[in-house]
């Protein structure tokens, strides 16, 4: 293949891959000298304009002329209006019909839609001139830019591997998705975002790394693990509890809510809502613990009401439209009943030694409920 010439010029109007020139040298250079595309690459540091030139000269004619990786200059509107270079896109294909992609955007056109326009472009070029039959996806685990760009092309998310790739001398773990050429471009799950809700004193909003401190803090308190039913949680549980919820929500599992304070924005506990879609997905089933600085304030009770007002909300108002909320319960945890009953819980039942408190004991469950008065099932077209 010869470069640039035959290079092909990819363009939906908005979004143009192209060769390399050298007019894209400064914002090659702010790119791969910007941190988060440091972090989730394997970019040198450092990175020079020397080390641009010899990218753009000698390094992406080369693999041209080989095929081993085809990579394009994303040209794009930025913030400011101006079209330039908006960051880089390559195709790794290999004889047996399969190609990796890999992507990065330049600072000052991230949150505009370039990742997924380019992805779209490359993936339609890919599947009809070059013979490809399945893209594929890697990216660091917690590079959830890219996953969230993979997700809206239309990816299957495929899982997790372990210590699968090297970053500067380091394994680490690695997401990976795949499209196939038969593939339609729509998101193939919910990616689930809790909407943020305030009262007076409040703010249930999503996690942040702010948080991890806080979320360690509940993993290790003796009552939390207790009603937990699991063991003692270790420095770096919190940082687990991130990761796992986001994954929850990324795959419409289930909304994870941060309960803050609303002048600090410090956590006071957490709120989950799972169940999603059971057999009866009119029904959802909350989750939640507390802080213990933040015990005794009535905080559980509060944040318990105002996700039971979205929940009950109906749609077209911004809500979740659910029928009924059910809480389960260990029958020796006061506080958690005490939370239910002031929300507006009825007790339902008990059920005998059904919940695990500890990581070996048993408890009695008790179910509480609540019923949506103004319910309507959605209507079907």
């Amino acid at each position: 293949m010869g470069y640039p010439e035959d290079v092909p010029r990819l363009t939906d109007g908005e979004v143009t891959l192209r060769a390399y020139t050298l007019d894209d040298l400064d914002g090659c250079v702010e790119m791969c000298t910007d941190p988060e595309s440091s972090a989730w690459t394997t970019i040198p540091i450092p990175y020079g304009r020397e080390d641009g030139v010899a990218w753009i000269t000698k390094v992406v004619p080369h693999l041209w002329d080989e095929g081993s990786n085809l990579e394009f200059a994303v040209e794009a509107p930025h913030a400011d209006g101006v079209r330039r270079y908006a960051g880089g896109i390559g195709l790794r294909p290999r004889e047996d019909g399969v190609a990796s992609v890999g992507f990065s955007v330049h600072p000052g056109a991230r949150g505009r839609g370039v990742a997924r326009r380019a992805l779209t472009l490359l993936a339609d070029w890919c599947f009809a001139e070059r013979g490809v039959e399945i893209v594929e996806w890697h990216a660091y685990v917690g590079n959830w830019a890219s996953r969230r760009v993979m997700w809206s092309c239309g990816f299957s998310f495929d899982g997790t591997v372990a210590a699968y790739r090297v970053q500067r001398g380091e394994r680490r773990d690695v997401w990976i998705g795949t499209l196939r050429r038969t593939d339609t471009r729509e998101p193939k799950t919910t990616w689930l975002e809790p909407p943020v809700l305030e009262t007076p004193r409040l703010r249930l909003r999503p996690f942040t790394e702010a948080d991890l401190p806080r979320l360690d803090e509940m993993a290790r308190d003796e009552r939390t693990v207790h009603f937990g039913g699991r063991t003692q949680g270790t420095q770096r549980e919190g940082a687990a509890a991130l990761l796992r919820m986001r994954e929850q929500d990324a795959t419409g599992q289930m909304f994870n809510w941060c309960v803050a304070d609303r002048t600090t924005d410090r956590l006071l506990g957490k709120i989950q809502l799972f169940d999603l879609g059971g057999l009866d997905d009119s029904e959802v089933k909350p989750g939640y613990m507390i802080h213990p600085d933040a015990r005794g304030r009535g905080v559980l009770t509060e944040a318990l009401k105002t996700l039971v007002e979205w929940t009950f909300r109906p749609v077209a108002e911004g809500g979740f439209a659910k029928r009924r909320i059910t809480i389960s319960t260990a029958a020796s945890n006061a506080a958690s009943r005490h939370a239910a009953e002031q929300a507006g819980f009825t007790l339902a039942c008990t059920n005998p030694t059904a919940f695990t408190i500890g990581p070996t004991a048993f408890d009695d469950e008790v179910l509480y409920h609540l019923i949506n008065p103004n319910w309507t099932p959605p209507t079907t077209e």
